[in-house]
């Protein structure tokens, strides 16, 4: 009969962060963060999860309070029917003033503080393999050879690692892991931290191995649902699911308010752009908003008071206004100005595509158009494109 064990893999929570991405929201986000990781424990009781999986920076670093330590274990210790094991990463390393370096931890989990190694489960069907960051770079692969050892065939093999994917012979100072490694590695799946957005489900030969993302976002370069693997690992078999965890999401997003010649109109655009993208919970999210097009000569947009606006319906917003004054092109093009000439030839080459009722380059000499116009008026950032 196939040895099937059911696992949740994690990565990233880094408990403990400072948060700097949401101003008077650091508190909150923090403490949201910790209930998310009180989500992932709750998931493994009520689901007989065997093996929770955390593959490194479960805290942002050393300096954690206390009471975040001891709510971690509580959780943890609280789990009756799960191994937990942990392999610290390139924040939480394992070190004399670490969170990991009291033995204070639950009999049930398992925290790596040296060089890969196993722990054996023979009552629960698997072998846990691990290692631990020492500092903050490992430059060396932490991923060796193990085709050596004597493995049980009746076990579910398991591995779980921070570290940095990487082509072959390639450097890293986050733990350089290989496909080729993962490949003769022969574990039967891979739990990896350190890259903050999941990958599909990947195969190096029989190995499978993925990297989970984090569980929750801490700004706006970490968009969208985030969440946790989740499903069954048998020898040369794998069947895992994403499962979102993520209290909040951060998005950002670009609306159109070409037209609007209002605060009200420009709220109501907004706010129903994000009600159709982001579904009945929309409020609870953190979003950037970037309002583009073209808006009535004289406008301008009341960003302060849109964000006042929208904070009474949104749980946190930022603005930023990309947006230009509608140009009378035709007015502009009789300038006796370099501005002139380049509107001219512009609108003729948009006159010869129209003729040839090419739409796609009608199109393109429009958008090249509007670029010139706000590099005329030095609004273009390299960044924008």
């Amino acid at each position: 009969m196939l040895n099937k064990i059911k696992i949740l893999h994690c990565a990233d929570l880094h408990l403990g962060s400072e948060l700097t991405a949401v101003p008077g929201r650091a508190r909150e986000r923090r403490q949201e963060l910790l209930k998310t990781f009180r989500k992932i424990t709750n998931i493994c009781q009520d689901e007989n999860i065997d093996l929770l999986l955390i593959a490194g920076d479960l805290f942002e670093g050393a300096n954690i309070d206390g009471s975040t330590i001891q709510s971690v274990k509580e959780y943890l210790g609280s789990l009756d029917k799960t191994i937990a094991a942990i392999a610290p990463g390139n924040h939480d390393y394992a070190s004399v003033d670490s969170p990991y370096a009291d033995e204070d931890w639950p009999d049930n989990v398992v925290v790596f503080r040296t060089g890969l190694e196993a722990r054996e489960f023979p009552e629960h069907g698997f072998t846990i393999w691990g290692a631990a960051f020492a500092g903050t770079y490992c430059r060396e692969s932490l991923l060796v050879a193990t085709q050596a050892v004597d493995r049980d065939p009746n076990q579910v093999h398991v591995c779980v690692l921070h570290g940095d994917l990487t082509s072959e012979g390639a450097d890293s100072v986050y733990n350089p892991v290989s496909e080729s490694q993962l490949a003769d590695s022969g574990f039967d799946y891979v739990a990896l931290g350190h890259i903050h957005k999941r990958t599909p489900i990947l195969f190096a030969r029989n190995t499978a191995y993925a990297y989970s993302g984090c569980p929750d976002g801490r700004g706006f370069d970490e968009l969208g649902e985030k969440g946790v693997y989740i499903g069954t690992v048998a020898r040369g078999h794998v069947d895992l699911e994403f499962r979102r965890t993520c209290s909040r999401m951060y998005l950002t997003t670009e609306i159109d308010i070409s037209g609007a010649a209002s605060e009200t109109e420009i709220l109501d655009q907004v706010l129903l752009s994000i009600a159709d993208n982001y579904g009945s919970d929309y409020r609870d999210n953190y979003y950037k908003i970037i309002l583009t097009g073209s808006i009535p000569a004289g406008y301008r947009v009341p960003v302060s008071q849109l964000t006042d606006s929208l904070l009474e319906r949104l749980h946190f917003v930022k603005i930023k206004n990309r947006t230009r004054a509608e140009l009378d092109y035709d007015q502009l093009a009789q300038e006796a100005s370099l501005r002139g000439i380049y509107v001219r030839r512009m609108l003729e080459r948009i006159e010869t595509a129209e003729a040839r009722k090419d739409e796609n380059e009608v199109s393109r000499i429009r958008a090249a158009l509007e670029i010139g116009m706000r590099a005329f008026e030095g609004e273009v950032q390299l960044s924008d494109y």
